[in-house]
């Protein structure tokens, strides 16, 4: 029997959550809505049908399987995660780079998903300004340009993920409607995904202009769409760099223009946060510290971190750019808890695990992260202890109060202050016009980050000392280490290392991550190539979609599995 892979399903999901909270919408919950309603007579009627296929979109972002895909893409392969004693045959083969396209992870289809609502939104909302008089030309343009953006995050998903993908740029109602779409190359998936991005900010709701933080970090506004903006940038110089002796993709100096854009970008953001909370405490007496970064407001032994437990164990904190909401009754319902799948709980074990060397050769001793982003290393004496990931599943640090499986209540972070601070730095350091400026701007960038994670930032174990950073290699390697250690377990460390290996278009500085492996020596050589980096595109994907062509590195499994 021939398989047919469905990118886009018709089933209704009928999860009831309350994310319509989010909205401008009378209701206070909102259903997933299936792609063929949208073609009935009744539908396209009123404001709360666009808000519900809106709220849809985000909610397909924030379902367990996108969730989950993006720690498995953005992370698994990189040095911080390994197999956890509950085996799982497709985590194992990823971390072992033994990937072939039935993995489980190689299907995309939840990401189109969320690109099919983006595109009825954007080709059918407009109709509504007619029939609906509480849904204004101003309400339209605001959704449209929150589509815009959602539909380039989640084309950007793929193509760090994929590399060759197609783009989706018109609607499907139904499996039979699927367009047979051509892969394109990255660079021109880049393009497209910042002509998206630059329609969304003309378009979407300036930071903070929202009556509530739910609103303000929950749907995609200004600051979202630079953060966005920064991140691509970064892909941009990196695959300029790698397709540099191509005259028809890259010109000399792309990546230089693109590392400038990032760093623009970058600046609005922390522009556009430092204004708004200054104008939150003008009339406060408030200490202003560094990038106005939350501080450590202990100082003892007790390892707890005030920043932890505000960016994590709350909500929308004042780091927050743009984090999908889990409230209400999504919190007990099981669809939206993908994290904990991934990393467990209190009480569950998750498919992955913390290798035993990775907090202990990394994190200084009175680095609060160590404490709050995994369990407390292992001594010497207890070398295979299991260590755990905290960062989602703790409440509080270090390690306590966690959440579980029917109570998981932390939204998903995508982008916060932290994050962007730390891409223009990157960019500020990698540009080929880098100076002694560039270097001590993102050192000073990395230190305000470091100091804050410190016990004591008076008396801090092994500081940072800006002489030891003033070339550009120095500086580099300053950068992604303050990524890794900050912005572990949130989906982005192999995506980092990825970026790494496309400008040195060479593997060879990133293929230690395989350390974490008995069996490392067979991981390096499968690691050797950069098209390797990159997943597989399923085999249902390439049976449906004769368009479609599969990753050099994985095509000789394809052409032996079996099709029909």
């Amino acid at each position: 029997m021939k398989i047919v892979s469905k990118i886009y399903s018709k089933t209704v999901l009928a999860a009831i959550v309350a994310f319509g909270s989010l909205l401008t919408s009378c209701t206070d919950y909102l259903t997933i809505i299936p792609p063929d309603k949208v073609v009935e007579e009744n539908f396209w009627q009123t404001k709360d049908q666009v808000n519900g296929m809106l709220a849809t979109s985000y909610l397909k972002l924030l379902s367990a399987d996108a969730v989950s895909k993006a720690i498995i893409w953005g992370e698994l392969r990189s040095e911080n995660m390994t197999v956890s004693t509950r085996e799982d045959v497709d985590i194992k083969n990823i971390v072992e780079a033994d990937i072939d396209d039935e993995n489980r992870f190689c299907r995309w289809g939840i990401f189109y998903e969320a690109i099919n609502y983006a595109n009825l939104i954007l080709e059918c909302a407009d109709r509504v300004v007619e029939r609906d008089p509480d849904f204004s030309e101003g309400d339209l343009e605001v959704v449209k340009g929150e589509m815009y953006a959602m539909r380039a995050l989640c084309h950007f998903y793929l193509v760090r993920t994929f590399r060759d993908i197609p783009l989706a740029m018109k609607s499907a109602r139904n499996d039979a409607e699927i367009p047979e779409y051509v892969q394109v190359h990255p660079m021109e998936a880049l393009n497209t995904i910042m002509a998206d991005l630059d329609l969304a900010e003309k378009m979407v709701m300036k930071s903070g202009a929202f009556s509530s933080d739910q609103h303000n970090f929950g749907r995609i506004t200004t600051n979202a769409v630079l953060a966005m903006k920064a991140d691509v940038n970064l892909w941009r110089a990196a695959f300029a760099k790698y397709y540099e002796d191509n005259a028809e993709l890259v010109q000399p100096g792309d990546d230089q223009m693109y590392y400038d854009a990032c760093i623009e970008n970058c600046r609005k953001v922390i522009f556009n946060m430092d204004s708004a909370l200054k104008k939150k405490n003008e009339n406060k007496p408030v200490e202003v510290f560094a990038y106005n970064l939350i501080q450590n407001k202990q100082k003892s032994n007790d390892n707890q971190s005030s920043a932890y437990d505000e960016i994590f164990g709350g909500k929308n904190s004042s780091e927050s750019i743009f984090e999908l909401q889990v409230q209400g009754d999504n919190v007990t319902n099981g669809r939206f808890n993908g994290v904990c799948n991934v990393y467990g709980t209190g009480s569950a074990v998750g498919w992955v695990q913390v290798p035993t060397t990775f907090a202990e050769t990394n994190f200084e001793e009175d680095d609060l992260r160590r404490y709050s982003y995994v369990s407390a290393p292992p001594k010497s004496s207890d070398a295979d202890k299991s260590i755990k990931v905290l960062k989602y599943v703790a409440k509080g640090s270090p390690g306590k109060n966690f959440r579980k499986s029917d109570d998981w209540d932390a939204n998903w972070i995508i982008y916060r202050r932290t994050d962007v601070l730390l891409m223009m730095a990157e960019a500020l350091v990698t540009r080929e016009s880098a100076a002694e400026t560039d270097f001590r701007e993102a050192f000073k960038i990395v230190k305000a980050i470091n100091t804050r994670s410190r016990r004591d930032s008076t008396d801090i174990t092994n500081p940072l000392y800006e002489r030891n950073y003033m070339t550009q290699e120095k500086s580099m390697e300053l950068v992604r280490k303050e990524r890794l250690l900050e912005l572990s377990y949130e989906g982005k460390r192999w995506y980092d290392l990825v970026r790494l290996a496309l400008r040195e278009k060479s593997t060879k500085n990133i293929v230690y991550v395989a350390e974490k492996l008995e069996n490392s020596a067979v991981v390096k050589i499968k690691m050797d190539k950069i098209d390797g980096l990159f997943m597989p595109i399923h085999i249902d994907e390439l049976r449906y979609n004769k368009n479609l062509k599969q990753n050099p590195a994985y095509e000789s499994k394809s052409e032996t599995t079996e099709k029909n």
